[in-house]
């Protein structure tokens, strides 16, 4: 017999999920955390403590001199000029509302702690999702909706912040205060008690019947349609152009807003589900003083005690009732966005198994490297076929190399092979030092090699943050700099003082053939053994590509390795060598 699966979607197993997702140092800062809430819960309870006695007094005033605490304190009273029992009263009434701020201020102080702690680790989990996302192969960045990478990186850890961590503290906290007003009533008024608990039994169980299917559904449809809309702002950013000159703004605009509306409608209909509860509680309390009072008249009970009764039904409600609809609040809106929930659990997932780095190793050892291609096979993970089968190559250091073939024949493919962030199907992909022959380590293959995209990485900022990515460290050689932005006629476009000149965002405010230029100056000046460019001299004129071709020789004559791939054949004719690819 098979073992029944744990359900992790109850109260116990989101925050036995949610617990998972903190790292040792969170775990350690959750349990000064965990205290202040069950004294918080103690303080809570105080507001409700003092105002049971302080109208029971108020009923009875010969309670003051009967009972014995009560008389000693009010004879210490005499000392600060009471004498009278209107007079203890009023002080008592003083000491009940300073017990109430305290208790707002302490309950203040406790949510911040919690809010600032919830949203760190919301901070830490985001750092997570970005490693997710950026060090896995490329086939399965690109074949991400850019509109989920964002959810999943700037907007649901957000949400989780909100939804589930702090939620979690308010479940804790919710239950503790339910559990001692529960104690409390089970022994003062067994009754009430009982009253309470069949209320929060009935509650609970007409939510559970009524929401559960309609908050999974709920979740799925957010998880499908909040990327998406992501995705069609994106696109429509990077495809202006074409949506202006094909008069598809509106058609996009009209997807958007139908995709937004559901979204929009799904939110709506999850915010009523999710308030539900509170107001179903208000009508059990008043059903149940009504039911009480009814009761007491038609059986004709004696009204000495009745008054007390029903003020401490009353007052049971009033502060429980909330509590348990904050609680169903909290663990609905949580069974409303499972989805960012299984997200954080995904990255975290990722992260403790991989302990990715990238980009860490900053210390080249090695000044002319080789790239040798030893028989090795490419393909996607989405086809069956391969797109470069058996191929085997070496290009050396001190050259400038071509790769040329037709659309769709592997060239970028080899490109991000080389790069290390494309396997190959078979074979493999080394990189050497030219006069040690010593193999490279894979996970230093890229503090050795520059790389120039098809479209130029850009944005808004000085020219200086983009030479440098604002990677610490890294500092200009402002000489060579300022020889290569003359060289490559950027002086124009970029005025006297060019580090600091201001880029809008994709650089937008220089041309496409700027743009490449100061993508390739980059590259250039950051002084690699290898050098890959991947058809990045498209908007060039022939002019401009005979310059930049003397320049690469110049760089491959102090011993750099330099990879084009281009459709060009006259660039092609003027490397050293020519790597060609067929379509298979």
């Amino acid at each position: 017999m098979s073992k029944a699966k744990p359900n992790n979607e109850s109260i116990f197993g989101i925050l036995s999920r949610v617990y998972r997702l903190l790292d040792t140092r969170e775990r350690k800062l959750a349990l000064p955390l965990l205290g202040g809430i069950i004294l918080n819960s103690f303080v809570d309870i105080l507001g409700l403590a003092v105002v049971i006695p302080v109208i029971g007094l108020v009923v009875d005033p010969s309670a003051i001199k009967t009972n014995s605490f009560l008389s000693k304190s009010f004879d210490i009273s005499h000392g600060i000029g009471i004498h009278t029992e209107n007079g203890f009263l009023i002080l008592l009434c003083v000491i009940m509302a300073g017990a109430f701020l305290f208790k707002g201020l302490f309950g203040l102080l406790t949510n911040l702690y919690q809010s600032r702690f919830s949203f760190s680790v919301a901070h830490r989990i985001s750092g997570n999702m970005w490693m997710y996302h950026f060090t896995q192969s490329i086939e399965r960045l690109r074949g991400t909706e850019s509109g989920r990478i964002l959810a999943e990186i700037n907007v649901w850890p957000q949400s989780l912040a909100r939804t589930f961590i702090v939620g979690s503290l308010l479940l804790i906290n919710e239950v503790m205060v339910i559990a001692i007003i529960s104690i409390g009533l089970a022994v003062y008024n067994f009754q009430v008690f009982m009253g309470i608990s069949g209320l929060l039994i009935l509650g609970f169980v007409i939510i559970r019947v009524t929401t559960k299917q309609r908050l999974a559904s709920y979740s799925k449809t957010l998880n499908q349609l909040s990327p998406k809309t992501n995705t069609l702002i994106t696109n429509a950013i990077r495809g202006f152009l074409e949506l202006i000159t094909f008069q598809a703004v509106s058609v996009v605009k009209d997807e958007y807003l139908k995709n937004t509306k559901h979204t929009f409608r799904v939110l709506s209909h999850q915010t009523v589900v999710t308030l539900a509860p509170s107001k179903l509680y208000e009508v059990l309390a008043i059903v149940a003083l009504s039911g009480a009072i009814v009761i007491s008249l038609v059986s004709k009970a004696g009204s000495d005690g009745f008054f007390e009764l029903l003020t401490l039904l009353a007052l049971s409600a009033y502060r429980i009732m909330p509590s348990m609809s904050r609680l169903n609040a909290s663990f609905m809106g949580m069974q409303g966005q499972i989805h960012i929930l299984t997200s954080a659990e995904k990255s975290a997932a990722f992260i403790r198994s991989s302990n990715p780095e990238i980009n860490q190793t900053s210390a080249i050892c090695v000044n002319y490297v080789d790239v040798e291609l030893q028989n090795i096979v490419l393909g996607y993970e989405s086809l069956e076929r391969s797109i470069v089968n058996n191929l085997s190559a070496t290009l050396s250091s001190g050259k400038v190399h071509a790769i040329v073939g037709p659309s769709g024949c592997g060239k970028s493919t080899l490109i991000n092979a080389i790069l290390g962030i494309h396997k190959p199907d078979h074979g493999q992909v080394v990189l050497t030092d030219s006069k040690s022959k010593v193999k490279i380590k894979k996970e230093t293959w890229l503090a050795h090699t520059a790389y120039l995209s098809q479209q130029p990485f850009l944005f808004s900022g000085s020219i200086r943050d983009n030479l440098t990515l604002r990677v610490p460290g890294i500092k200009l050689d402002e000489e060579k700099v300022h020889d290569l932005i003359m060289r490559l006629e950027l002086d124009r476009c970029l005025g006297p003082n060019p580090l600091d000149f201001q880029l809008n965002e994709g650089g937008m405010n220089l041309s496409g053939g700027e743009q490449q230029r100061l993508a390739l100056l980059r590259a250039i000046q950051i002084n690699r053994p290898v050098l890959i460019i991947d058809e990045a001299t498209s908007a060039l004129d022939a002019r401009m590509s005979a310059k930049i071709i003397e320049i690469l020789k110049e760089m491959a004559s102090e011993g750099v390795n330099i990879i084009i791939v281009t459709h060009d054949n006259e660039l092609a004719e003027k490397c050293d060598d020519i790597l060609e690819l067929t379509q298979l």
